[in-house]
């Protein structure tokens, strides 16, 4: 589950992004990275649950919407954009690790047939 702790950690820099960057008067992007932030975090939460364990593939398409906002928002991107575009990539490369990429396989985990 380290993959899931991982995407709440992002959620957290970006809804901290916005004042890091100096953008915090732009009510688009705060309340954007705002709600981003949410939605990452709580579908990565989601996951801890065993009827929703993949919710968090759904963070793809979050992460899609990042990189597409941060590349064609404005030209040429501003950091608080370029931001958005290396948070993108970087929950794509997250939101496929399994939940139980820590666990060993599981072939190793019941034991051998007496």
């Amino acid at each position: 589950m380290w993959g899931r702790v991982v995407e709440i950690m992002t959620a957290v820099w970006l809804a901290a992004s916005p004042f890091i960057f100096g953008v915090q008067s732009d009510v688009t992007i705060l309340w954007g990275d705002f709600s981003i932030a949410l939605s990452i975090a709580a579908l990565a939460g989601l996951s801890y649950w065993r009827p929703t364990r993949h919710a968090h593939l759904l963070t793809l398409l979050v992460a899609v919407g990042l990189v597409l906002w941060g590349r064609f928002a404005n030209t040429p991107a501003p950091p608080a954009h370029q931001n958005h575009i290396v948070i993108g990539l970087f929950l794509m490369m997250i939101a496929i690790i399994p939940n139980d990429a820590s666990m060993p396989p599981r072939v190793w985990q019941v034991p051998p047939p007496k």
